[in-house]
């Protein structure tokens, strides 16, 4: 079974590049998450292949995560939320760039260093069974189609189920250090982001991770390096 469920216009910096991923698992529900602890902690490596179809082991390590109400005082540090997209951008200066880093003790000019703009597209979701698959068409590159979430444990998960559970199982994360990135539904739309800090790093645990409802007629920014995925809807 097949069901496309979600559409939403992303909004991104565009000298993005490749994110800087960490193979962190986390899962939401409707009330409660869950983070997935895997044995390793070694960073994967996304490709063509393994993005839509990663081999996750078996048998992984549950913790459970609560849902949040997303406002922007629960998302402080990490991001916000907006009713008008067309308000968070470059020129407005509420669209943020992070400037260039330097490598030795040369500084950048004034005004300079985070002029780039911003890509722009629509991320495409749906459910596929057990398997919640994400589209990005905002990115130029055929690196964008990704499984973004499993209904059922990964040794449980099934493409033809009708079962419509409750929760979601995430299993990777991943952050922008060059900027912002913003997600507005095409129609008014609840759905879930999982976020983490950008303080944490590298070192970012399952632990850290929080997650937040976004009300219909909703759309949520996220500052540059806050840890996320994309956005989460139910069947």
């Amino acid at each position: 079974m097949i069901q496309q469920i979600g559409r939403a216009y992303l909004r991104s910096a565009a000298l993005s590049g490749r994110h800087l991923l960490r193979s962190t698992q986390v899962e939401q529900r409707k009330q409660w998450g869950r983070c997935l602890r895997a044995a390793s902690s070694d960073s994967f490596e996304f490709t063509t292949e393994n993005f839509p179809a990663p081999k996750l082991p078996d048998n992984l390590v549950v913790i459970d995560v609560k849902l949040e109400h997303a406002t922007n005082e629960s998302m402080k540090g990490l991001g916000f939320l907006f009713d008008d997209p067309d308000v968070i951008t470059t020129d407005r200066k509420t669209f943020e760039i992070t400037r260039w880093p330097t490598s030795g003790w040369r500084k950048l000019d004034p005004g300079t260093g985070d002029e780039a703009g911003t890509t722009e597209g629509d991320f495409e979701a749906w459910w596929q069974g057990n398997f919640f698959y994400g589209k990005n068409l905002a990115i130029a590159t055929s690196n964008n189609f990704y499984l973004d979430g499993l209904g059922a444990m990964p040794e449980h998960a099934s493409h033809t189920t009708t079962d419509q559970p409750d929760y979601i199982y995430l299993w990777m994360s991943d952050y922008h250090p060059d900027g912002g990135q913003l997600f507005w539904p095409h129609k008014p739309t609840p759905f879930v982001m999982c976020l983490g800090p950008a303080s944490k790093g590298d070192d970012i645990q399952p632990e850290d991770m929080r997650a937040f409802f976004v009300p219909p007629g909703k759309g949520a920014y996220i500052h540059p390096g806050t840890w996320h995925n994309g956005f989460y809807v139910a069947p």
